[in-house]
């Protein structure tokens, strides 16, 4: 009973552990222009893309399963276009479109972000 215990402990404690490494890469990555962790006045008024809540509700609604979701954030964030976004034609003026991550994260860390998004 006592090494299943401890085997629960530590498992979950290695995903709460990847989980918080994984939200620590998404604001450091993502959060200044999508509001992703702690939304303060200074965020919310420089705000320069649509918040990470709104871009995970637009994506899933476009891309119900999960692995296609996010294999379009993938694709999106690297290669952004106009013909690609999924937000009206207000959004886009209100922010323009998203410059391309290439040089800014890898593909194996956005696919974490993606799956963090869309599970957030």
């Amino acid at each position: 009973m006592k090494k299943i215990l401890l085997v629960t402990i530590l498992v979950t404690s290695s995903l709460f552990a990847q989980t918080s490494d994984i939200e620590t890469l998404a604001v450091e990555k993502c959060g200044s222009c999508h509001l992703i962790g702690a939304i303060t006045k200074d965020k919310l008024n420089n705000m320069s893309a649509p918040p990470s809540w709104a871009l995970s509700k637009k994506v899933k609604a476009a891309y119900p399963n999960k692995t296609d979701a996010i294999e379009f954030i993938v694709e999106y964030t690297m290669s952004p276009s106009e013909d690609k976004m999924l937000f009206s034609h207000k959004t886009k003026e209100r922010f323009g479109i998203m410059p391309s991550q290439k040089e800014m994260i890898s593909e194996d860390e956005l696919r974490a972000v993606a799956e963090y998004i869309i599970d957030n």
